[in-house]
């Protein structure tokens, strides 16, 4: 653990406010899910020493895995922190993972049967995604809250520098040779790529999307292919959603030296007429990169693209976006795709030096999937679960499932995690017809702490939580009724959903200076924002007119969303329109505005979104 000095240092070697928030206040949050016996939940897999070890990163349970997979054995587990997010190979036998909520970087040492920290670094701002470069000196990590990333360097065991690079960064990964990381950012959506050396932006190519997940370089690193959800912008009719209009899944590629005038980004859809493909997230390449494979967690399949060696017809990679349908030739030629039924949500992929075999963390079956890449076959399973579920905890594996499983929407093409990323929100708008009217597309609004924030929906108009959820899975899936046993099992799930903690407090978890002043301004009748959002959701039960309607609302009025959890959101107000909290306070919904109050000036406005930021 480092010392207090070398955490400050740290915090200003990043130029941020780093954040350690106690255990009390992450089991305060919800965010502790290890109570809940038995799971694991594997979120992403490290493969070590030839293959002959492979290390897992267990979201629920903060810990690492170590299994033996020839064995098919478990040999060992290691508390890390809250909610690991994603695990690295860095050299034969040592991984760096990172801790999402506890905001840590974390080297562990993997020789022999067991795992020993050896130290880490406390970087704050939700570290998500983690890349070693291949001499395993240097580590890009994704600060996904505050948009950036940081390169440490392993060896010294610190930061040497942080780069802006777009809103969410999620994923990253370095080339093969040199210094150039590639860093996925799912708000407006693309990719951006990174000299590590001199810690500034080369380039940045932007698509239209969402969700972007875990790209992976060719072997002579001048092509990068990543997985995301395409987002058509229609609303969800059975055609437009079989058209690929309303969402879909996709396989970019990006050519780093194509010609001047070339297309630099090319798009392939991965969905099938009828059998769509749902929630894509990771990728990994195989034979150099003539071979892709994608884990889909919404359909529960690991998907592999083999370019032909033959002279065959090469995979139809086209313009990155306005794909429909995947071309009926390449669909029905299984030497060029396959799909590999998994079952659970299969999430992080890693493949073995020699090429042969991959490994899946399945974080619903709580497992590492050994896959036969010359088969194309499972192979082998490796439980991290040690005891059977309790009854309770079942039941909410089970909602859970429900919410991850895409095959419950029209032709399997979206989850109910595709909308509510990981039970948050979405980086762009939709319309869901959850209010009786079609092409009012409304923000996703995160689920923390959903059943108690009643009435639903933007307009308020749903009293019913279950009817609500059942209502969602018919209509805005258009798929079939659920049972009451599933709509009980999607409830418990939800519930167990709660705001992550904000990075934007002080090491102790109390608020800064400025958020102290915005916490007296919220409250006070100078602002007014407890008239709506009031208790501790930061919301209420009654129905406001804010100015903000559009005639074709099918109803009147809003309901207060919960102010929980705002520092993960990129767009604000049910249409989306104010990008920032500041364009909400200045431009559409300031107390002027809403309440008729004498305009902040500049000081009180940007205490109170310090306040905001902080919730």
């Amino acid at each position: 653990m480092m010392q207090t000095w070398q955490r400050l240092l740290t915090a200003a070697c990043l130029g941020l406010v780093a954040v350690a928030c106690s255990d009390w206040d992450l089991r305060a949050a919800g965010l502790d899910r290890s109570a809940q016996a038995g799971f694991r939940s594997p979120v992403a897999v490290a493969v070590l020493a030839s293959g002959a070890r492979v290390v897992s990163a267990n979201a629920d349970a903060g810990t690492l895995s170590l299994v033996d997979p020839r064995a098919g054995t478990l040999l060992a587990e290691l508390p890390i922190g809250v909610e690991p997010a994603w695990v690295a190979a860095a050299g034969e036998d040592r991984v760096v993972a990172t801790t999402l909520q506890g905001g840590d970087l974390v080297m562990v040492d993997a020789a022999g049967d067991t795992l020993q920290e050896t130290s880490r670094l406390h970087l704050g701002f939700e570290p998500a995604g983690v890349a070693v470069s291949a001499d395993g000196s240097l580590a890009c990590v994704t600060l996904s809250a505050v948009d950036r990333v940081v390169i440490v360097d392993l060896s010294a065991g610190r930061v040497r520098g942080e780069v802006v690079v777009g809103r969410l960064p999620r994923f990253a990964t370095f080339a093969p040779q040199g210094t150039t990381v590639a860093v996925t950012c799912s708000a407006e959506s693309g990719v951006v790529l990174v000299d590590a050396e001199s810690c500034e932006v080369v380039a940045s190519h932007p698509f239209k999307g969402l969700n972007v997940g875990q790209p992976a370089f060719a072997s002579d690193g001048h092509t990068l292919w990543f997985p995301w959800t395409y987002d058509g912008g229609s609303h969800p009719s059975p055609g437009n959603i079989r058209r690929g209009w309303v969402t879909g899944s996709r396989v970019g590629r990006l050519s780093l030296d194509a010609e001047e005038g070339e297309a630099a980004l090319a798009g392939l859809t991965l969905d099938v007429a009828g059998k769509a493909v749902g929630d894509v997230r990771a990728l990994a390449v195989v034979d150099g990169g003539a071979t892709q494979l994608v884990t889909a967690g919404g359909t529960h399949e690991l998907l592999r693209l083999q370019e032909p060696g033959d002279g065959g017809t090469p995979i139809p990679y086209t313009q990155i976006s306005g794909l429909e349908v995947m071309d009926r030739g390449l669909a029905a030629d299984s030497t060029r795709f396959s799909r590999l039924d998994l079952g659970g949500r299969p999430l992080g992929i890693a493949v073995d030096q020699t090429g042969t075999r991959a490994f899946v963390a399945n974080r619903l079956r709580d497992s590492v999937q050994v896959v036969d890449l010359e088969q194309f076959a499972l192979i082998g399973e490796i439980s991290l679960v040690p005891e059977p579920l309790s009854d309770e905890a079942a039941l909410v594996r089970q909602g859970e499932a429900i919410f991850f499983d895409a095959t419950r929407s029209l032709d399997q093409w979206y989850s109910c995690h595709t909308c509510h990323y990981e039970g948050g929100g979405s980086t762009v708008t939709f319309d869901t017809l959850n209010d009786g009217s079609t092409g009012t597309y409304k923000t996703v609004l995160p689920l923390y702490g959903v059943a108690e924030t009643g009435p639903w929906t933007w307009h308020g108009w749903q009293q019913d939580f279950d009817a609500s959820l059942a209502k969602s899975l018919v209509d805005t899936m258009q798929g079939p009724k659920p049972t009451a046993a599933d709509v009980e099992a999607l409830a418990a799930y939800l519930r167990t959903l709660e705001a992550p903690v904000s990075p934007y407090r002080e090491a102790d978890g109390s608020l800064s200076a400025a958020a102290q002043r915005g916490e007296k301004l919220f409250s006070s009748a100078r602002a007014g924002c407890t008239e709506c959002h009031a208790g501790p959701r930061f919301t209420s039960d009654g129905l406001h007119e804010v100015g903000l309607a559009r005639s074709s609302d099918r109803y009147q009025g809003f309901s207060p969303p919960s102010l929980l959890g705002l520092h993960r959101k990129t767009r604000f107000l049910h249409t989306g329109k104010a990008k920032s909290l500041e364009d909400v306070l200045t431009k559409y919904h300031s107390p002027e505005q809403v309440l008729g109050l004498e305009p902040l000036d500049d000081g009180e406005r940007d205490d109170l979104v310090a306040y905001l930021k902080s919730l």
